[in-house]
């Protein structure tokens, strides 16, 4: 190329003097200095915003959301996290233009559900109704199939709701010190039913410290329970509120206390676990969203913003508060993440003490 060039540069030359070129006619008119020096100063700021994560680029280009999203609950459908779960997703939908579809995948204490989640594609659009469990199942169960620190990618906590315990309509026992004073006359006769683990680990939490014995029944979850307990099969649920005070109300089993370290404003009448003689016994549910572990920070970022509008809306307050929910309590992913690592430590102690451990 640069011959060519000087062979038609000498042919110039053989012909003569070269004849300047017309100059093109202006188009814009020139910059001032001043223009000149401001175009110049902005490229590095077009260049670093052009750099700037977004959910978009994040995908690949894609914008985000781009398909409907799931919402993965390791218990049967009517339960309290599958409520909390239905609760929430219709709003979310609404806020992110996409449908947002329960998903229920019931069995090994939510394992299935936590795998399912902890090893779907990183791009936030499968979330898991995440409740204590996470914590739990770890020093619970010899195996789990996931790590509850790098499996998943925290949201936001939704709240925190008080269980109940009640009792089956035929059994002598009116009031929570009743109920322990059976449970150590009978020494493991009395059977309760176990509706997830966070239940089971509760109720073992209770036996420690009431210093009784009682015998497991696990549940694929809350409803399955409900009715072993209202035909007797077993004596005790340690449940949701939500759940388990409808059929107080309806005379079909018998409230005793809440596991909350105060009592609860849906149940006002009804003393806490605490003040009935077992001090110190406190075992929430507490509800919030993650994603797969390896999310993309701004899809966590705008799904945390939209379950913070979500939460502030009057009629979610309303249905949240007949779970037990009394004020919904979102926050940052790394309060979540906190929450998680401080229940890790708190029910390893209590797997250890109890025994409870699962091969």
């Amino acid at each position: 190329m640069n011959e060519a060039m000087h062979r038609h540069a000498d042919a110039n030359r053989m012909d003569g003097p070269m004849t300047p070129m017309p100059a093109a006619p202006a188009v814009f008119p020139a910059a001032s200095p001043a223009v000149g020096r401001a175009a110049v100063m902005a490229v590095p700021l077009l260049l670093s915003l052009a750099c700037l994560p977004s959910v978009a680029s994040a995908q690949g280009q894609q914008p985000w959301p781009s398909r409907p999203l799931r919402v993965v609950v390791g218990f049967t459908a009517g339960g309290p996290v599958d409520l909390v779960a239905r609760i929430v997703s219709p709003r979310l939908s609404a806020q992110l233009g996409q449908p947002v579809i329960v998903e229920n995948r019931p069995g090994a204490d939510a394992n299935i559900a936590m795998e399912t989640v902890a090893r779907a594609s990183p791009d936030g659009h499968t979330l898991l109704l995440i409740q204590p469990g996470v914590a739990i199942n770890p020093p619970l169960y010899r195996k789990v199939p996931f790590d509850p620190i790098k499996d998943f990618a925290p949201i936001s906590l939704i709240g925190e709701s008080p269980n109940l315990v009640a009792v089956y309509n035929g059994l002598q026992a009116n009031t929570m010190q009743e109920l322990l004073a059976l449970a150590r006359a009978k020494k493991g006769g009395l059977f309760y039913g176990a509706t997830s683990s966070p239940t089971h680990l509760a109720t073992e939490l209770l036996n420690t410290l009431a210093g009784v014995q009682t015998t497991r029944v696990p549940f694929k979850g809350a409803p399955p329970a409900l009715a072993a307990l209202m035909s007797g099969e077993v004596q005790i649920v340690l449940s949701s509120i939500g759940t388990l005070l409808p059929l107080a109300k309806a005379g079909k089993v018998r409230a005793l206390a809440v596991t909350s370290a105060k009592r609860s404003a849906v149940a006002p009448d009804l003393p806490t676990v605490q003040e009935s003689g077992v001090p110190g016994f406190v075992a929430t549910t507490w509800y919030g969203l993650a994603a797969t572990g390896g999310t993309p920070r701004p899809v966590i970022d705008r799904l945390n913003a939209e379950v913070r509008k979500v939460l502030a809306e009057p009629e979610v307050r309303t249905q949240l508060a007949g779970q037990g929910i009394d004020e919904p309590s979102p926050g940052t992913p790394e309060q979540l993440a906190a929450l998680i690592r401080s229940e890790l430590v708190k029910w390893e102690k209590v797997v250890r003490a109890s025994g409870a451990g699962i091969n």
